[in-house]
C-alpha cells in the first residue's frame, strides 16, 4: 500500500513538473520575444530619428551658406551704400565751395545774358547730377535693408535647424540608453532566446524581400527599371569599397564623416572621397546624385537606399549580397534581412 501510494505520489509529482517546465519554457520564449521587438522598435526608432537628423543637417549646411552668401552680399551693398552717401558728402562740399547749387538762384546773380544762360546749364547738369546720386544712394540703402533682412531670415532659418538637431540628439542619446540597458539586462539563457527570435525574424524579413522581388521580377519582365542599360560602375567604386572595407569597426557618430567615426551618409562621402570624388552628405541628396538601377544590375560599390525619398538610410553594396554600412558601427551585413526591403539602388557613375 505504502508502494503504490508513494508510485501515486511520484506519478503525481511528474506530471506537474512537466507542464511547470513547459510553462516556464513559454514564460521565457514570451519574455525573450518581448525583448526582441523592444530591441527592434528602438533600432527602428534610432533609424528614424537618424533620418530626420540626416535631413536637419543637410538643411542646416545649406542654410549655413546661405548665411555666409547673404554676409557677403550684404557687405557689399552697404559698401556700396556708404560709396554713395559719399559721393552725395563730396557733392554738398563742392556745391557749397561754388556757391549755391540752385541755377535759378546762381542765374539771377549772374549780370551777363550769355554768361547766365552758360551757368543756368551748367547748374542744370549739376542738379541733374545731384538727383542722380540721391537716387543711387536710396537704391543702395533699399538693397542694404532687404540684404540685412534676407541675412536675419537665413541666420533664424539656420538657427532652427540647429535647435531640430539638438532635440533629435537628445531622443537619439535616450533610445540608445534604452538599447543598452536592455542589451545589459538580458543575459545566458534569455540572450540565446533573444537571439533566436531575432534570427527568427531576420530569416522572415528576408523571405518577405525574396518573395517580393519575385513578384516584381515576373510582374516587369526581369526587374530592369528600363530598357536601356545603366552606365558601368564608374571608376571609383572599386576604390571606394576598398576604403570602406579599411573601416570596418568604427563608431557610429551622428553628422560624422571620418576618418574615425562615421554616420550613415558620412561614411559613404568618406568611402568616395578616397577615390577623388565628392558627395553630399545626406541619404537623400546621394539619391538624387546616382543612376538608378535594378536590384539584378547591382555591382560593388553601388549604392543601397531605405526610406521614403532615400531618406532614412544608406550602404554600400559589396557583392554577394552583401552590404557595408554605418548601423550601430561601420559593419557588414546581409542585404536580405538587415531591415526592410530597400527603396531604391543606384550608382556613382564617376
Amino acid at each position: 500500500m505504502g508502494t503504490a501510494l508513494a508510485a501515486v505520489t511520484l506519478g503525481a509529482s511528474a506530471m506537474v513538473m512537466v507542464p511547470a517546465g513547459a510553462d516556464q519554457l513559454s514564460d521565457k520564449q514570451a519574455e525573450a520575444k518581448q525583448v526582441s521587438d523592444k530591441l527592434a522598435a528602438l533600432d527602428a526608432r534610432s533609424m528614424e530619428l537618424n533620418a530626420q537628423y540626416e535631413a536637419a543637417n543637410y538643411q542646416l549646411h545649406l542654410a549655413e551658406q546661405r548665411v555666409a552668401d547673404a554676409k557677403a552680399l550684404s557687405k557689399r551693398t552697404q559698401a556700396e551704400a556708404e560709396l554713395r552717401r559719399n559721393d552725395l558728402k563730396r557733392y554738398a562740399i563742392a556745391a557749397y565751395q561754388t556757391g549755391n547749387d540752385s541755377p535759378e538762384m546762381d542765374a539771377l546773380l549772374t549780370s551777363d545774358a550769355v554768361s547766365g544762360a552758360q551757368k543756368r546749364s551748367y547748374l542744370t547738369d549739376i542738379s541733374g547730377n545731384r538727383q542722380d546720386l540721391v537716387d543711387a544712394l536710396n537704391a543702395a540703402k533699399q538693397a542694404a535693408d532687404e540684404d540685412a533682412v534676407r541675412l536675419k531670415d537665413a541666420e533664424a532659418d539656420a538657427s532652427a535647424h540647429a535647435a531640430e538637431i539638438e532635440e533629435l540628439k537628445k531622443a537619439a542619446d535616450a533610445a540608445t540608453a534604452e538599447q543598452r540597458a536592455i542589451n545589459q539586462k538580458v543575459q545566458g539563457e534569455l540572450k540565446v532566446l533573444v537571439d533566436a527570435e531575432n534570427a527568427r525574424k531576420a530569416a522572415e524579413a528576408a523571405a518577405r524581400s525574396a518573395a517580393a522581388r519575385a513578384a516584381q521580377a515576373a510582374n516587369s519582365g526581369g526587374g530592369a527599371l528600363s530598357n536601356a542599360p545603366p552606365p558601368a560602375p564608374g571608376a571609383g567604386a572599386a576604390g571606394a569599397v576598398r576604403a570602406a572595407m579599411t573601416r570596418i569597426g568604427a563608431p557610429y557618430e551622428w553628422g560624422a564623416s571620418g576618418p574615425s567615426s562615421f554616420d550613415c551618409s558620412g561614411f559613404v562621402v568618406w568611402s568616395y572621397n578616397q577615390v577623388g570624388i565628392s558627395l553630399s552628405h545626406y541619404s537623400g541628396a546621394l539619391y538624387r546624385e546616382t543612376v538608378r538601377v535594378s536590384r539584378a544590375q547591382l555591382q560593388p560599390g553601388d549604392l543601397v537606399f531605405w526610406g521614403p525619398s532615400a531618406s532614412e538610410h544608406v550602404a554600400i553594396y559589396i557583392g554577394g549580397n552583401q552590404i557595408v554600412h554605418a548601423v550601430h558601427g561601420i559593419a557588414v551585413t546581409p542585404l536580405d534581412g538587415w531591415w526592410k526591403e530597400p527603396m531604391g539602388y543606384g550608382r556613382v557613375a564617376r
